[in-house]
Formats: C-alpha cells, sequence, structure tokens
C-alpha cells in the first residue's frame, strides 16, 4: 500500500521497512495456495495495511483480520483500512512480542517483521523474548538474533497446528549464525515449503530479502544431532580454517612508508588491495612499519620517528606497536567481479581489506587453497554476499565463517596429495585466475 501522507513516514528507529503493494499481493495469493478458506489472520506488524489490503485484492472478504502495531499512526491507518474494506476484524496498539495471550488462536500468519538489531533491543524486553519463545518452544533461541528473528518464532507460536506463516524478511536469515540458529528451530516446528530470493525489494534499502512460507507440524521434531545435521557432507566454513582479519593499522597516512621516509628501508612488504586481477598470488603494492615485527634495536627509534610524523600531520596516535596478520589464505570481502582467494607464497602482511585463513587439523594450505577458488565452494561463499548496490557485495566476517561447504577433511590421502601438486604447479608457473578456476572444477567435480 502506498503512504497516503507525511504523517507515515517511515521510523527508522522502529525498524520500519515498507513492503512494495505487489509483493504482498504476492505473498497473499501464496497464502491462500497453501490454505484457500483462512478463518483468522494476524499481520503482527500491520504498518499502514499493505498485507490487509493485499488479502482483499486476492479475494479474502470473510476471515477474521487481527493487526497489531507497536506505531500509534499504523494501528490507526490499518483500522482505517479495515473499516473502509468493510473487512472483520480490528487493529491492536502494542508489542507482539508481549501477547503471551495469542498461542495457537490463528490459521494465517503473514508479516514483514521491524528490522531491529540485537544490541538496540531494550535489555529486559530481550530477556522477556527470549525466555518466553524458549519456554514455548524449547529450544534456544540465539542470544544475537536480532528483532526480525524473534518475531518469526512468535509467529510460529501463535499458529494452530497445520498453519501457515508467510514472511519477508532480509537476506540475513540464511547469511548469519543468528539467522542458521532461527531457522533450524523453526523446522523443529514448522515445515518449510518455499524460500524464495527477492533482489532489493525495499526502497531506498539496498538489501536483499527473502519470501518464507512454512507450515506448522502437527508436533515438534526431535532435536537432531550434529552429525545428522552434517549427512549432506557440509561444514561451517569455521571448521575448516582459522579466520581472521587482516592488519588494521591505525593510520594509514603515518604507517604505509615513502621512499622519503627516514626508516624506509626497515618498512616491511605489505598488501593494501590486490593491483592484478588476474593473479591469484599475494604480491606487496607497499611498504608498512610492521614495529612489532622489526628487529628491536630500530623498533623504538622508527617508533619515536612515526609519533613525530603523525603529531606534524595533527594525527593522535593512540597504538604504534602493531604486528602484520599474515596467513597462507587470503579474500577480499569486497566482492565486484569475480571473487578469489589469494595464496601468500612469501607470507606477507596483508591489510584489513582481506580475512586471513589457516587450514585446521594440518590440511595443506595449497589443496585448501585449490578448493576455495572452485565454482562449487565460490558459488556457496558468493552466496552469502549481501548486496551493496552498483554491482558490489560484501561479506561479514561472520557470515563468511557460517557459510557451509563441503568437507575437505573427508578426502582420501591420495586425493589431497593430489590437491597438492596440483596447487603447486599452478603456484610455481603464476597461472591467471581463469587456468586456476579451471583447474580446480575439473578436479572437484570428481571429488564431491
Amino acid at each position: 500500500m502506498s503512504i497516503l501522507n507525511k504523517d507515515l513516514l517511515k521510523k527508522s528507529e522502529l525498524g520500519q521497512v515498507w513492503t512494495p503493494s505487489d509483493i504482498a499481493l504476492e505473498m497473499a495469493v501464496g497464502c491462500l495456495k497453501l490454505n484457500p478458506t483462512p478463518e483468522n489472520i494476524i499481520d503482527p506488524a500491520s504498518g499502514p495495511g499493505t498485507f490487509t489490503k493485499a488479502f482483499y485484492e486476492a479475494g479474502v472478504l470473510k476471515a477474521n483480520f487481527h493487526c497489531i502495531d507497536v506505531d500509534h499512526r499504523m494501528k490507526d491507518a490499518t483500522s482505517s483500512v479495515i473499516k473502509k474494506l468493510g473487512l472483520k476484524g480490528c487493529a491492536q496498539l502494542g508489542d507482539y512480542l508481549k501477547e503471551t495471550t495469542l498461542k495457537g488462536k490463528f490459521d494465517t500468519l503473514i508479516m514483514n517483521p521491524p528490522y531491529i538489531r540485537q544490541e538496540n533491543i531494550p535489555i529486559d524486553d530481550k530477556r522477556f523474548y527470549h525466555s518466553f519463545l524458549q519456554h514455548e518452544l524449547g529450544g534456544k533461541v540465539a542470544r544475537r538474533a536480532n528483532l526480525f528473528a524473534l518475531f518469526l518464532l512468535k509467529g510460529i507460536v501463535d499458529l494452530s497446528p497445520g498453519g501457515i506463516l508467510c514472511a519477508i524478511v532480509y537476506d540475513a536469515i540464511s547469511q548469519t549464525r543468528y539467522g542458521q540458529e532461527t531457522l533450524k528451530l523453526l523446522e523443529r516446528h514448522a515445515e518449510l515449503i518455499s524460500q524464495k530470493h527477492v533482489k532489493t525489494p525495499f526502497n531506498h534499502v539496498l538489501v536483499d530479502a527473502q519470501i518464507l512460507f512454512f507450515k506448522k507440524r502437527q508436533r515438534p521434531l526431535e532435536e537432531t544431532s550434529k552429525s545428522e545435521a552434517y549427512e549432506d557432507g557440509l561444514v561451517f566454513l569455521n571448521e575448516l580454517l582459522n579466520v581472521r582479519r587482516g592488519t588494521g593499522l591505525p593510520s594509514r597516512k603515518v604507517f604505509l612508508a615513502g621512499e622519503e621516509d627516514l626508516y624506509y628501508d626497515e618498512a616491511l612488504p605489505f598488501l593494501v588491495k590486490q593491483s592484478t586481477l588476474s593473479s591469484l598470488l599475494i604480491k606487496p603494492d607497499q611498504r608498512a612499519y610492521l614495529l612489532k615485527d622489526m628487529p628491536n634495536n630500530n623498533s623504538s627509534k622508527a617508533e619515536f620517528w612515526l609519533k613525530q610524523k603523525a603529531s606534524v600531520q595533527e594525527i593522535n596516535l593512540t597504538k604504534t606497536a602493531i604486528s602484520g596478520i599474515r596467513g597462507p589464505i587470503s579474500f577480499n570481502y569486497y566482492i565486484r567481479d569475480a571473487a578469489r582467494h589469494l595464496f601468500n607464497p612469501e607470507n606477507i602482511a596483508v591489510s584489513d581489506n582481506f580475512y586471513v585463513s589457516i587450514p585446521k587439523d594440518d590440511f595443506p594450505s595449497e589443496a585448501a587453497w585449490l578448493l576455495l577458488n572452485s565454482s562449487v565452494y565460490l558459488d556457496m561463499i558468493v552466496s552469502a554476499a549481501r548486496n551493496q548496490g552498483n554491482g558490489l557485495s560484501k561479506l561479514q566476517l561472520y557470515e563468511y565463517n557460517q557459510v557451509r561447504l563441503p568437507d575437505w577433511r573427508k578426502l582420501p590421502k591420495e586425493q589431497i596429495g593430489f590437491l597438492v601438486d596440483a596447487a603447486k604447479n599452478l603456484i610455481l608457473t603464476e597461472a591467471t585466475y581463469e587456468k586456476v578456476r579451471n583447474t580446480s572444477d575439473e578436479i572437484v567435480k570428481d571429488l564431491f
């Protein structure tokens, strides 16, 4: 529904994001395909009555609508829609997550829940929400769950068995650890019917979304063990790699070396950003004063000189003695063209433009690097990235860590040895991105 007047402009502090009317209608029609004759419909974050209008346009005239919103303007707007369209029901002002008397009362729930980060939820409210949901669902709610995830869980509580939940939510639901934990708890209580990706559906908000349809189970599933959960052969990336962000310089203007500098010869090779996209090997493009990595007899002199340099440029340094972050594999988490993992044959320190990885369990770095540059692995990694607009995507560290990938630890020793030999040859010959990708794809298609 379009906004009727300036008084209904969204309030970001309430996590309000309007659902386009065409998407709302698509969601309402989807609900009716699963439950053609709804009797009791709830919209727990009604906004200006968008979903109520969508159900009316889809032909629902006799159902009872129960709409809730924390914003009195939205409550009044939805009341006006219900009255104008001649529908049964009411709009209520209140915090849906504190409505504890709605359990099992609805056969259909539709929503675009509010988008408020977990750290911005008042602590007392958060304790109440988590306590109530954990009691009702018999499982632990993710500690870092944002508000929209809590709305999803509460929605399942308030549905009757066989009831339909439809929600449009940020892609974070499948790209974050708290989102995956939320989905896991949801799927104990409801069957996931469909999950549709929607590219940047919200005006002036550069994020992708998903439309989810769930059907509440007659009874909850038993919890699965970790081994059962990994029967598909996929594990979280952080079970395969130790990952950390690259070297954060307190001030690049101070810590990146210039040839005219007094201590330029003491500066160490450093990678700020990759200059040649055709290569997958790390080669330094700068030098940097990584004081903790310098010989002791020079580091103290250089540190004093750096503080003077910073003072001249009116930069206040609170920390100067830093060490470089290094590892055999690096990944640039801003993705514009083709995602890639770089190999670090000379153990060069890299900037915080990259995530730096070391394989766990003594798995060979060369083999890991080759696998990570295959389409099988990269496609899974890139699918977790968030759209930033203008062809740019970004992958947060926790999102990168929580991508699920084929478990290379299960490969036989002879296959791992073959991977190592192939990777070493590519590294030695400084093969191009295309050559590495094609070689990796040819090998991987026979492994998994």
